[in-house]
């Protein structure tokens, strides 16, 4: 006799038979109501709530969602929020297309935001007829705050990989970096709309200093050019610690006559800006040279022409401007 026919004859029951058929309706809601951790909830055609799990109703601080019956996203969230899911809601009633992993986030004006995966669908009734809608939303600030937390660390990771770390300066190699972009912008405007230019530094008798005053005075002496040149520099200049006691200063739109003028305006005043060391006040001053892109073939050449400017002048007496 085959297994159908010991069942109808009063044998075992079909072990196949899925468990849960043995659950009343009302105990699979009341289970989902009370034990799902994803908001759960149906509305009227009017965006009104009909039915509510227990994890919506404790957003608002409810333990009963039937509170929530009868009510709508104005009685609960801001204006633009519950302007938004109406609009929203109207479209699926009239095209019948849910919206799907939808991200929300909820300001909850207190200074904490909410961040949403939210699912909503148009409900049915028994012949078909749209009366509504309903969905489901899961929490995912938690996720949400790690990308933010993530994103800025990486921002922070990548503004460090372009400072010297004493001086605070931009460093070698995000100054490779930039004057790659600005020749780029020089060569695509014909070489006549832009032009821009650079400043070499070098500080003088920099070997004395360390000598004399040992590395910790030498590292000082670095930060306080540094801080000289950062305030004198204009808000478009971009300013470089090459490495050692060697700076760049790229002027953006700056001619050679005008570059000149910016680095005798920063030699003197690095001239007259004594800083002290181990109680001695010590007066360290530059040599510098300068060169323009509208002058030379590329990059290499410019850079190379500006080195040499600051050569001759550290041959001619120090303290200069080439």
């Amino acid at each position: 006799m085959d297994k159908s026919s010991s069942t109808a004859s009063g044998g075992q029951e079909d072990s196949s038979t899925p468990e849960f058929s043995l659950f009343p309706d009302s105990l699979l809601i009341y289970a989902i109501r009370n034990s799902s951790q994803d908001t759960i909830y149906f509305k009227d055609r009017q965006s009104r709530y009909i039915w509510n799990s227990l994890a919506h109703a404790r957003q608002f601080g409810l333990e009963d969602p039937s509170e929530m019956v009868g009510k709508s996203d104005v009685d609960f969230f801001p204006p633009e929020f519950s302007d938004r899911t109406r609009r929203e809601e109207l479209n699926i009633m009239k095209t019948g297309e849910p919206l799907i992993a939808s991200i929300e986030s909820w300001d909850t004006g207190t200074g904490k935001v909410y961040w949403f995966s939210a699912y909503k669908y148009p409900l049915y009734d028994q012949d078909g007829k749209v009366i509504g809608t309903w969905g489901t939303s899961r929490d995912i600030s938690d996720l949400k705050n790690a990308e933010a937390e993530l994103e800025r660390k990486n921002s922070m990771l990548k503004k460090l990989s372009r400072i010297d770390e004493l001086s605070g300066l931009f460093n070698r190699r995000y100054f490779y970096d930039v004057i790659e972009k600005h020749s780029s912008l020089y060569f695509r405007s014909g070489k006549q709309e832009y032009v821009f230019s650079l400043i070499s530094l070098d500080v003088d008798n920099f070997k004395t200093i360390n000598d004399t005053f040992g590395h910790p005075g030498g590292d000082k002496v670095i930060q306080h050019l540094a801080q000289i040149m950062s305030q004198n520099s204009r808000s478009s200049d971009i300013v470089f610690r090459i490495g050692g006691d060697e700076y760049v200063i790229l002027l953006p739109d700056t001619n050679e006559r005008d570059a000149l003028t910016q680095a005798e305006r920063i030699r003197t005043e690095i001239e007259n800006s004594p800083t002290e060391l181990n109680g001695t006040l010590v007066y360290p001053t530059v040599s510098l040279g300068i060169s323009c892109i509208c002058n030379h073939r590329d990059v290499e050449e410019l850079i190379h022409a500006a080195d040499e400017r600051m050569y001759m002048s550290k041959n001619l007496g120090r303290n200069r401007v080439s």
